[in-house]
């Protein structure tokens, strides 16, 4: 073979391989095969639960008023009252004493005030006369005003000491259970000593530990209920605390019972529904340190992080229910790879 033939073979070899390689460059990329289903189809609303404890809203230490010997105590513990019922009787002999004393006091300054009145009456018609100077006059006017000026003070003095009778006898001032005595009978109590303690009954409300991360679907669930040996009590949410305790890293949450109620002290759990669509753990996959999920889009893999997600459980996402997602076939998968579905 003569040069020049050698020299045309070896160019129509590389012109050969170049085409192929071009024919090469040519032929479309395969698809990958995957399964999708919509959000609709595949969205769980899990529900969520935190430990909760009901509290009553006023726990009352019930002192006397007055400084008296205790004659009788009424109440004993676990006993339920009612506003205005007798918890002790004080020895009331020295009260009602300065109530009719100053009973009295008032009816003195009432029988002066009506002689003053008199007075003033009379010095006027006697000024109209001219028989008395105007000085007179303004001398009984000052005396009539100075004693209706004690009258308010008798009057001020009677009222005072009717309260401190009424104070003789110890009344709960709202239905409560008593869950401490420490008055006695012959006790002298003096303002400030504690005879009972009460627990107010109606004034209630649930208080729930809840993990921080799940206080944004607690406040945005329609469905509540606190869940005490099986029991279930409908509930609204008051109020999530605006703080994060620094050593169990919860949020308090204070939720009022709708209808029937459980006792004060009685401990159990919040129940609620995540009104949020989550997507199930096993579609969470990871793509350059952040967790997501793949959706289906004309044709093509489309990466969706989702910020604070948390593997091995259900997190919820931010999409429309018509959303196809891939649930076969996501894990091997990048973003914008060609897909094709089974």
């Amino acid at each position: 073979m003569t040069i020049s033939v050698r020299i045309i073979s070896l160019f129509v070899a590389i012109m050969l391989a170049s085409f192929g390689a071009l024919a090469a460059d040519q032929e479309p990329v395969a698809s990958k095969s995957v399964k999708v289903s919509t959000l609709a189809e595949l969205a769980i609303y899990p529900e969520r639960s935190a430990p909760a404890t009901v509290v009553s809203l006023n726990e009352s230490v019930i002192s006397a008023e007055i400084t008296a010997t205790v004659t009788a105590v009424e109440a004993r513990v676990g006993d339920v009252m009612r506003p205005g019922e007798t918890l002790a009787t004080l020895n009331c002999a020295d009260y009602q004493l300065a109530v009719r004393s100053s009973q009295a006091a008032l009816d003195s300054v009432n029988a002066r005030i009506e002689l003053a009145r008199l007075n003033y009456e009379r010095v006027q018609r006697l000024l109209d006369q001219k028989s008395v100077s105007q000085e007179d006059l303004d001398s009984r006017n000052a005396d009539l005003v100075a004693l209706r000026a004690d009258k308010r003070g008798a009057q001020a003095s009677l009222e005072l000491a009717r309260i401190n009778q009424q104070r003789c006898n110890v009344t709960s001032p709202m239905h409560a259970l008593v869950t401490e005595r420490i008055g006695s009978v012959g006790q002298l109590a003096v303002p400030g000593t504690v005879l009972f303690t009460l627990l107010d009954l109606d004034n209630i409300e649930v208080s729930a530990q809840v993990y921080a991360a799940d206080a944004e679907s607690l406040e945005s669930s329609s469905e509540l209920f606190m869940d005490q040996d099986g029991e279930r009590y409908p509930l609204t949410l008051r109020s999530v605390l605006p703080a994060i305790d620094s050593t169990t890293r919860n949020r308090e949450a204070r939720l009022q019972f709708v209808e029937r109620a459980t006792l004060a002290g009685a401990a159990g759990k919040i129940v609620w529904r995540d009104d949020r669509p989550h997507v199930p753990p096993e579609l969470l996959v990871e793509r350059d340190g952040r967790l997501g999920v793949f959706v289906y889009e004309g044709g093509q893999a489309r990466f969706v992080e989702l910020p604070g997600a948390q593997p091995g459980r259900s997190n919820p996402v931010q999409l429309e229910p018509s959303v196809e997602l891939v649930v076969e076939g996501h894990y091997g998968l990048k973003h914008d790879d060609s897909l094709g579905v089974n």
